[in-house]
């Protein structure tokens, strides 16, 4: 060097500093000022300061504290056997060396550096010799011609090592020249060695090792501070003109941790902690920034994502690398849509991957093309392999982000922003039209569910219950998810806008508990729940598209050799390459859809979520530890009306999937399900829309109807859980009115749906005699239960009669089309318009006769248990006309108009239909009000068509002499009925029209003026028009039972004819 620095406490006035060097100065400082502030440790100052080895502030650590010996008997690693010899431990030996000569061996043996110019000529240019430093010493000391190399001129002797240009250098008397950062990477290295080496010693006094560790420890500080040096101001020492700065670090920091190319851990964790937020910036942030940009390009099909992966998994790991990793102005990426967000975010592409094919449409074709071509053992291996591929990226992504919210409060809080920021930009998903660009991928939101999953687990562990923790008044004290424009499950807008503006502003926030449950019901609601949906719509598509190749196929004769022959065959072959690669694509789904491993944790979850609400609504709030009682009051707490309907219906959609696809997967769900079902069932005024106790309905349904009962056991549990034993039966009773009006445009349609799910639940409970019991129970409560009765019987009506008239329309159609000549004569419009009405036909048949013939059954078992609802005047002769009309159209002349082909693709059993008509005959033989019912149904009644039914069903082997007898038991008792009707009419004659019914034109017995329209009908016929309908039959405004005003007068005179006529 040119000069060397005056001697430590000399005289001598310093030598005045130049700009550079003074510029030098300052950085040092901030470098020291900065690892002081992070590693929490003052360094001593050097003793000396000159302008070309200027003073470092705190450029060395405290030598450590000399600790007191250490007993020198040595422990075993593992218990002593005493029945083995014990060992002896090794034997104390004093050092070989002084310290002073052991401190220049190592720190020259580190640095690659010496003070004795013989002993660089010696290391074959192995050591540089600082002549620059032997000059400041001999000046300092006066009469000394050897020095070595100690702790108190490491800072003096590193600088000097590092200011030598070595452009300027001969390889002939020098070593080859590295990078100053790989130099120093190197001698950190040495050190690190040594340090292990002089640890691991068996030989030396404690007291000895902790002295020479403190020395190392010194050193590597000391060369940790100059590698931010030369990273962070390359132009202020003399370098080889490579690749210079912050990026030298940045290539190492991507390759793999203690490779050869790459960084030792340890090394950067130590520089992690030295670093100050703008160091940080410059030397870890750009490999952060590339880990991001490197796995952006990946996909799970090769393993050269797991590179980047596990790195930052592993950088996570080092709590201040972790605290700032949200500081980062990648971390939350600003002013972006969902898809953008995704991609731009720091941690975005690590939670990208998938197997969907919307977002990787590769794997699909890659690992399930042309399934049908495949062993199904071999597609369960790779949705298997795929399976175990994105749950350990989930894991790997979840230890991500639990390391950076250990790391600090900020960083948390910056975490629950990073996943309310998804939700916000995501809102888009839960819309009917969604422009799958605009909002996150599939995969992406499945893969934040999984993590949110993970935090979630310790409140979902039932051994250690945390469920008192979620804060009901969450969404009053917290804007992290905006609920302002979600529907509320029992408030109207105004209410909700009122409740929420109403805040305690001393109320403490909400906990992390609380945060992480309502983010994962969020994130659920617009992530995997979306997914669900769209999957249930492909599947439609993919039924919908192998129906038309099915009719194209069918059709293949009519149209081959024609004109359009050539279109067709493209269609039916563009239609047979959809349906393979739809079978491809439904496999891609299913394989993440219907992971049992996610859905355990998913539903897991949703159990704390049913149970948590239940908690709410439970007046004890005990539930679950002490299980909810019913009936519920009238009214729902508010704390329960007021939270997003989407919460309630998420439950039910999340079980609604499960229970179609995979239904096993709730078997662990089973007993919870079950309550919270007939809970909200019974207490039908919690929920405001009749849709969403429909879907609780309809996982009933599912469970009863397309699953093993031994995998999940939902229908044991109707049968024996003992909420279901007391309330399952009276709760859908109840439901089936209620769905009458339930104010949607479909309402309709929607009824007979529901009706049809819940006739498939009395199914599968109705050998259970408790239930039976509860029928019987109910009935006794004659007003609601003619009320369910009448619209059962209205159902059974509209049904069967649809059923019938769809199957003489499609008996039509089908010998129209028999008749080849006069059918091929007709006009293509004409017979293409005939084959659209016969498949429409087709379909609306198919849905009315499966309703039809569920609804007529649970009438069977309605009747065969509690007759009498359906004998009160209301009901009787509705119900005894609905039979005969029947029968009539079953075995009566026209019977042949609904001979069709193969009716069992449109599930019609007449023979069946038959029986169950005629057993509810028998059930309700007995009783005179039946009879006499009967007996006055003029429009249908003919005892022929009792007689053929009983030789029908006695030739089908359906019905047995004991049968046969009771009904002509039953006919004979109503043609002897009829004969004393017809004397009765024939003594009346001719009955003025003021005492006849209007809407039954019968002689009124218990005549009503109605008070709006003042229209005058006999009572029982209001009554049962008021079963189905609320208003008056003449004004249409609104009517009940209690406002009809009896005609006293009328009734006299009518009482007063009949008298008359018969005194005639």
């Amino acid at each position: 060097m040119d000069s060397s620095p005056p001697p430590p406490g000399s005289a001598q006035e310093p030598t005045p500093l130049s700009d550079a060097e003074k510029i030098r100065l300052k950085r040092l400082a901030k470098l020291q000022q900065g690892s002081s502030n992070t590693s929490g440790e003052t360094s001593q100052p050097t003793a000396s300061s000159s302008k070309t080895v200027p003073t470092r502030p705190n450029s060395l650590p405290k030598t450590p504290t000399q600790e007191k010996p250490a007993s020198p008997i040595k422990k075993p690693s593992t218990p002593v056997n005493q029945e083995l010899p014990e060992k002896t431990p090794p034997k104390i030996t004093p050092p070989t060396k002084s310290f002073e000569d052991w401190q220049n061996d190592i720190i020259s043996r580190v640095l690659q550096i010496t003070l004795d110019k013989s002993t660089a000529e010696k290391s074959e240019n192995r050591l540089i010799y600082l002549d620059s430093v032997v000059k400041t010493l001999m000046e300092e000391n006066p009469g000394m011609v050897s020095f070595k190399l100690s702790k108190s001129v490491l800072d003096s002797a590193l600088f000097a090592r590092l200011s030598i240009d070595p452009n300027q250098m001969s390889d002939s008397d020098q070593p080859p020249q590295i990078p100053l950062f790989d130099y120093l990477l190197d001698s950190w290295k040495r050190a690190s060695e040594i340090k292990r080496s002089t640890r691991a010693s068996k030989t030396l006094e404690q007291s000895v090792i902790n002295e020479r560790v403190g020395v190392i420890d010194t050193l590597k500080e000391l060369i940790i501070n100059y590698v931010q040096y030369v990273l962070l101001y390359p132009d202020d020492l003399p370098q080889i003109r490579k690749q210079l700065g912050p990026n030298q670090f940045v290539s190492k920091l991507l390759a793999e941790f203690d490779s050869f190319e790459g960084l030792p851990l340890d090394f950067i964790k130590e520089l992690v902690n030295k670093v100050d937020d703008e160091g940080f910036d410059k030397l870890f942030a750009p490999a952060l920034l590339g880990y991001s940009a490197q796995i952006r390009t990946k996909n799970i099909l090769g393993m050269d994502y797991l590179l980047p992966l596990n790195s930052l998994v592993t950088l996570s790991e080092i709590k201040p690398l972790a605290d700032k990793i949200t500081k980062l102005r990648n971390w939350n990426s600003p002013n972006s849509n969902a898809r953008i967000f995704e991609v731009g975010s720091l941690l975005g592409p690590f939670c990208k991957f998938s197997v969907f094919p919307t977002d990787e449409p590769k794997i699909a074709e890659s690992y399930f093309a042309n399934p049908h071509t495949k062993r199904q053992a071999d597609i369960d291996s790779a949705m298997t392999s795929l399976r175990g591929a994105i749950r350990g990226v989930q894991q790997s992504v979840f230890k991500i982000f639990n390391n950076i919210v250990r790391s600090s409060p900020s960083s948390r809080e910056a975490v629950l922003s990073y996943f309310a920021e998804v939700i916000k930009l995501n809102e888009r998903r839960a819309q009917m039209q969604v422009d799958q660009f605009q909002v996150g991928s599939d995969g992406f939101l499945m893969n934040l569910t999984s993590v949110l999953l993970y935090f979630a687990d310790p409140i979902m562990d039932m051994r250690n219950p945390k469920i008192d923790r979620v804060d009901v008044n969450y969404f009053r004290k917290s804007n992290r998810i905006d609920i302002s424009r979600e529907t509320k499950i029992k408030a109207t807008q105004q209410e909700a806008d009122t409740y929420f503006s109403s805040v305690d502003e001393s109320a403490s926030a909400p906990n992390f508990i609380s945060e992480i449950f309502f983010l994962t019901i969020a994130m659920h609601h617009y992530g995997p729940l979306h997914s669900y949906e769209v999957y249930n719509n492909f599947i439609r598509d993919i039924l919908e598209l192998q129906k038309q190749y099915d009719r194209m196929r069918a059709d293949q004769p009519n149209w081959a050799g024609t004109p359009m022959a050539a279109r067709n065959e493209e269609l039916l072959a563009h239609c047979k390459s959809q349906l393979e690669k739809y079978a491809s694509h439904r496999i891609a789904h299913e394989t993440q859809l219907l992971d049992q491993v996610y859905l355990d944790h998913s539903l897991k979850f949703y159990n704390l979520v049913m149970n948590w609400m239940l908690r709410i609504v439970d007046p004890t709030g005990k539930h679950p530890e002490k299980q909810i009682q019913l009936p519920l009051p009238p009214t729902p707490p508010e704390t329960f009306a007021m939270l997003p309907e989407y919460i309630f219906e998420d439950v039910a959609e999340i079980f609604l999937f499960v229970a179609k696809y995979i239904p096993r997967a709730a078997a662990v769900s089973r007993d919870d399900l079950i309550v919270f079902i007939i809970t909200f069932l019974k207490s039908s005024s919690y929920i405001k829309k009749p849709y969403l106790k429909a879907k609780l309905v309809e996982i009933l349904f599912y469970f009863t109807f397309r699953s093993n009962d031994r995998e999940v056991g939902m229908v044991t549990a109707m049968n024996s859980h003992p909420l279901a034993l007391n309330h399952l039966l009276s709760a859908l009773m109840s439901f089936y009115v209620e769905v009458e009006q339930t104010g949607a445009h479909t309402q309709f349609y929607d009824k007979f749906n529901i009706r049809y799910n819940i006739s498939q639940i009395f199914k599968a409970i109705w050998g259970n005699h408790v239930h039976k019991e509860k029928l019987r129970e109910e009935s006794r409560n004659i007003d609601s239960f003619v009320r369910f009765a009448n619209l059962l019987m209205n159902d059974v009506t509209f049904l069967l009669d649809e059923s019938l008239r769809k199957l003489a329309e499609i008996h039509s159609i089908q010998t129209e089309m028999d008749n080849k000549d006069e059918w091929e004569s007709q006009t293509q419009q004409y017979r293409q318009e005939r084959e659209n009405t016969l498949r429409s036909d087709e379909r609306s048949a198919t849905s009315y006769i499966s309703l039809g013939n569920e609804t007529v059954e649970m009438l069977v078992h309605m009747t065969s248990e509690v007759a009498d609802p359906f004998l009160t005047p209301q009901m009787v002769e509705r119900l005894a006309a609905m039979l005969d009309y029947n029968l009539k159209s079953l075995v009566g002349p026209k019977c042949t108009e609904l001979k069709v082909r193969n009716p069992e693709t449109y599930s019609f059993k007449p023979k069946e239909l038959l029986l169950q008509l005629v057993k509810i005959y028998l059930n309700l033989c007995k009783r005179k009000e039946f009879v006499y019912a009967v007996a006055r149904d003029k429009r249908s009644y003919d005892k022929i068509y009792f007689s053929k039914a009983a030789g029908t069903l006695s030739n089908r082997g359906l019905f047995s002499p004991k049968n046969v007898s009771e009904l002509e038991k039953f006919v004979n008792e109503v043609e002897e009925t009829i004969k004393l009707e017809n004397e009765d009419e024939e003594e009346l004659g001719e009955v003025p029209d003021e005492f006849l019914d209007p809407v039954l034109y019968t002689i009124m017995e218990d005549p009503v003026i109605l008070p709006g329209s003042r229209t005058t009908v006999d009572r029982s016929t209001i009554i049962t028009h008021l079963l189905s309908d609320t208003t008056d039959p003449f004004n249409r405004m609104p009517l009940k039972i209690e406002d009809v005003i009896p005609n006293t007068e009328l009734k006299e005179r009518i009482e007063k004819f009949r008298q008359e006529k018969r005194r005639k």
